[in-house]
């Protein structure tokens, strides 16, 4: 197992770097692309593990998606297909990537033939079948081993009509069943029980949707109508990611600090836009200018918040958390155990060896900052385990991090633009 340690440099100099593009939304708008009427170009799209399997599943079903460079800009060129897929010649293997899991569900119902969809150990744990019986219900003949991974499509064609779904576990659902209701045979129509997690995930999927002109229907988010229609191509460029910021963001706030980051929309829908938020709440200084985020760290206070909304930037909040004053209870986060791993469980699990107290229930932590001390982590193949606790070894002497790179999932310049911000110390 590869170790990294990292070094503690105390005091660091304000740092300005781009904000790497939005892995949700590069997902989201190569399955638009692919399925749309004529030609797209995806530009600065997240180029990672996760959405490489997606790239690669896509081609699998008869897309044609090359990947160029101009001007060492990278971009995708997308012949779309108009939605008519075809069944590959092999399963679809998709990793440890739930989005490609769930989001190539629903896709694979719009084949005539059968799809395998399968991917590595950790995401065979991945729950689907909130999605599983949602298109059962649409008349997809649909198998899963108990509701995980690997999942059997089998289908003549997407049909549509009125469904119900149940998303507790996970706001990909409802988007999957979104990205791919234009292609009913008649007007779909999606009735969800329950509250949505990560509902913000859900608008940007409606966003990406209307970019590329399908029109959605809703009451909140308890009823979804789409009629049938086709999404038409685009040239679209994909913004910058908050959610890969954060790391950024939490070393200025703990350090004291000045970070400028570059191409983040301030109106994006991104969940993790949040954070900027939660951040002034701790203490910090926020400022913007058009699309270019100042952030200044200042004396951290500790916080009580609901986390239902963006889960995801849970535990950069938590490390954020070990070094503020008093303590913080980070609540609504259930869906943390249905991540690359039990999320919740392994934040608290590592806070304890870097010294905090950490009281865990079902859908809480309550974080007590104590006296910090190294520790080796434990990522649990979990590239948010690995970003987030990169950020306390920079403040805390020992760290050291398991796996370090687990972090091509989402970030593969992730350690290359930690070490330019740490003055290459790192």
């Amino acid at each position: 197992m590869k170790i990294k340690e990292i070094k503690s440099i105390g005091k660091i100099s304000d740092i300005r770097l781009k904000a790497p593009p939005s892995k949700s939304y590069t997902h989201r708008a190569l399955i638009a692309a692919c399925l749309s009427e004529g030609k797209s170009k995806i530009l600065d799209p997240l180029l990672s593990d996760d959405t490489l399997y997606t790239v690669n599943c896509l081609k699998q079903l008869g897309a044609n998606l090359k990947q160029e460079t101009e001007k060492d800009k990278i971009y995708f060129n997308v012949e779309g297909t108009g939605g008519n897929l075809k069944s590959p010649k092999s399963s679809l293997y998709i990793g440890n990537s739930g989005t490609t899991l769930r989001f190539l569900m629903a896709v694979s119902s719009l084949v005539d033939g059968k799809v395998i969809i399968d991917g590595d150990q950790e995401v065979r744990k991945r729950p689907v079948k909130g999605l599983e019986d949602s298109l059962k219900k649409l008349g997809v003949d649909i198998k899963s081993n108990k509701g995980c991974p690997p999942v059997t499509i089998s289908s003549k064609g997407f049909f549509g009509g009125e469904t119900s779904l149940e998303a507790r576990e996970s706001s990909q659902y409802l988007s999957a069943l979104l990205l791919i209701s234009p292609y009913s045979k008649s007007n779909m129509k999606i009735n969800v029980k329950g509250q949505v997690p990560s509902s913000p995930y859900v608008e940007m999927t409606i966003d990406v949707m209307e970019k590329f002109k399908v029109e959605v229907q809703r009451k909140d988010f308890s009823e979804f109508f789409i009629s049938e229609s086709k999404y038409i191509g685009q040239n679209y460029t994909v913004e910058g990611d908050f959610s890969n910021s954060s790391y950024f963001m939490a070393m200025a706030a703990i350090g004291g600090f000045k970070v400028t980051i570059e191409n983040l929309n301030r109106n994006s829908k991104q969940a993790d836009k949040i954070f900027t938020d939660i951040l002034e709440k701790m203490g910090c200084e926020i400022s913007w200018s058009q699309n270019l985020l100042a952030l200044k760290g200042g004396t951290l206070k500790g916080i009580e918040i609901d986390m239902k909304k963006s889960p995801d930037i849970v535990p950069t909040l938590a490390v954020v958390s070990a070094f503020a004053k008093g303590q913080t209870k980070i609540y609504n986060i259930e869906t943390l155990r249905y991540k690359e791993t039990d999320r919740l469980s392994a934040v608290s699990n590592e806070l304890k060896k870097i010294g905090c107290s950490v009281e865990e229930g079902k859908d809480y932590m309550i974080i007590s900052p104590g006296k910090l001390s190294g520790a080796e982590i434990e990522t649990y193949k979990d590239h948010r385990m690995a970003m987030s606790f990169a950020v306390a070894g920079l403040f805390i002497e020992g760290i050291k991090i398991r796996d370090p790179d687990c972090v091509s999932k989402s970030y593969p310049g992730f350690w290359k633009d930690f070490s330019n911000a740490t003055g290459g110390f790192n």
